[in-house]
């Protein structure tokens, strides 16, 4: 049994092409059906994200002729599939491995090291499982997977530091207060960019939140998602003093709030720390204020710095991560190459001793015109010395087997010992000639 992999990603296509390939949840056990027919594709899983649509399967057969089994269930559905050639890679048995390796532990991802893509791909392993999609190669490739993506995580920092805007807001955060732990946010507009670094520091602990906008409603609005409460935009500077956090966000094209307005502000703290954010172009927020004692001004481009070094980390551990993968990939292929060996391994076995019971039986005749043996010997040449024989002759071939099997050498095995392979749901291996 092969594994084969056709998609098509971020890397590859744009968004254009990706949506005319991907599959609805809807949609999705249909097309497992379709897929997984038993025949080519024995067992199989989709995997359809916004970022990529991948199609993994265990064939029976070799190469092209495995790829070519997955592109025709693709024309089936996508009747320009050939078209868009250019957008799709193939994978093969351990490049195969490798890939889906490196998908799982999120090094393959538009953002290295983000989390969402190991749950995406449980999913889809999960809804193949539900269809009865799955088998032994799958099973134990998809596991494989989850512990590579788990080590990775343990081992390197793949996934620590902000890599986004609004997130690199909580990394400043905890490094100006001991904990965001009781902290109060305040949002000076509410546009997407101050609601996402918003969620971010409540999640991250802070207790509540103050909205103003100049759409009163949409302050009401962004308040109530996170139990807090608005404000009217011209009255935010009297809730000044409350806040801990600021974070500024508006369409203003000029400043709204000056030195002044902040040093009033932190007379009444009595000069507790004051975070301030100004992801607004133009600026929102005067950046002498940055000069107060206590008082922390970050701009977009602060933010930007903090994103571009976080990067630089994540490239480097993800680095540290390919190479944990490149392990796991030699360790996992030589274990599914040795499954290989025993269906091999089988067939010789069963040879030897159908060959070992003929030519006793046939010697037994003779011994029996003889005189014959008594019952207890008899039973010790069967039982022992015969068995004994058996293994000492097959341990050497056995070895071969396991080696040409390791080494993917599958047709030498049929060669050297006139073994017949028959292609199917489930590889069954005979002797094609007495040896």
């Amino acid at each position: 049994m092969k594994f084969v992999l056709v998609g098509l990603n971020h890397h590859t296509a744009p968004v254009a092409v990706r949506e005319r390939f991907a599959f609805s949840k809807h949609y999705l056990p249909e097309a497992l059906n379709l897929f997984v027919d038993g025949q080519n594709i024995c067992e199989g899983m989709i995997l359809s994200t916004c970022n990529r649509v991948e199609l993994l399967g265990v064939t029976p057969h070799e190469g092209t002729q495995g790829i070519a089994c997955v592109k025709n269930f693709l024309k089936a559905i996508h009747q320009k599939c050939d078209s868009y050639d250019e957008h799709l890679y193939y994978y093969t048995d351990q490049d195969v491995v490798r890939h889906v390796f490196r998908v799982a532990s999120s090094l393959d991802s538009m953002i290295i090291g983000e989390p969402q893509i190991l749950g995406q791909v449980k999913d889809a392993y999960a809804t193949a499982q539900a269809l009865n999609k799955t088998g032994t190669l799958l099973n134990k490739l998809m596991h494989k997977a989850f512990s590579v993506a788990k080590r990775v995580r343990t081992e390197t920092k793949i996934g620590a530091n902000a890599i986004s805007v609004s997130y690199a807001a909580v990394e400043l955060a905890r490094r100006i207060f001991t904990s965001l732990e009781g902290q109060t946010v305040m949002l000076v507009g509410a546009g997407e960019m101050a609601e996402l670094a918003a969620t971010h520091l409540m999640s991250a602990g802070a207790s509540h939140i103050v909205v103003a906008s100049r759409s009163f409603d949409k302050a009401v609005q962004l308040a109530t998602k996170f139990n807090g409460s608005a404000v009217i935009f011209d009255r935010f500077r009297e809730r000044l003093p409350e806040a801990d956090i600021l974070i500024f966000a508006t369409a203003a094209p000029h400043f709204v709030v000056r030195v002044a307005d902040v040093a009033a502000a932190m007379e009444r703290r009595r000069h507790r720390p004051m975070f301030i954010i100004d992801i607004s172009v133009p600026r929102n927020v005067d950046p002498s204020i940055n000069d107060l004692e206590q008082v922390f001004v970050y701009d977009v481009d602060d933010l930007q710095a903090v994103v571009e070094s976080n990067l630089r980390e994540r490239k480097q551990e993800a680095e540290r991560a390919s190479r944990i993968v490149e392990e796991e990939v030699a360790a996992f292929v030589a274990e599914w190459r040795s499954m290989a060996a025993a269906p091999f391994i089988a067939a010789l076995n069963a040879h030897l001793v159908e060959m070992a019971q003929t030519e006793y039986e046939r010697h037994r005749k003779r011994i029996e015109r003889l005189g014959g043996m008594p019952p207890e010997i008899e039973r010790y040449v069967r039982e022992v010395i015969i068995t004994s024989i058996l293994r000492k002759f097959a341990h050497p071939l056995i070895e071969n087997i396991r080696e040409a099997a390791a080494q993917g050498e599958q047709s030498r095995l049929c060669e050297t010992f006139g073994l017949e392979v028959r292609v199917g749901a489930q590889q069954q291996v005979r002797l094609a000639r007495s040896a």
